[in-house]
């Protein structure tokens, strides 16, 4: 939801996840950890803020 992009926003602090990038709201790939298409919620506890280029690089693999 538009709500848990906020909080991943949020609790990333302005930062990708996975690279430290700077990102905007506007801008990030809300990212889920254990991807949807295994299986993974969407959910606060299973998502992270990414930049654009760290999330499309990653496709639906697990992340460790």
């Amino acid at each position: 939801t538009s709500d848990q992009r906020i909080v991943l926003f949020r609790l990333a602090n302005k930062k990708c996840q996975a690279c430290g990038t700077e990102i905007s709201l506007a801008g990030f790939h809300a990212d889920h950890i254990l991807p949807h298409s295994r299986g993974g919620a969407t959910a606060i506890s299973n998502g992270r803020a990414l930049c654009s280029s760290c999330n499309l690089s990653r496709g639906n693999r697990e992340t460790s």
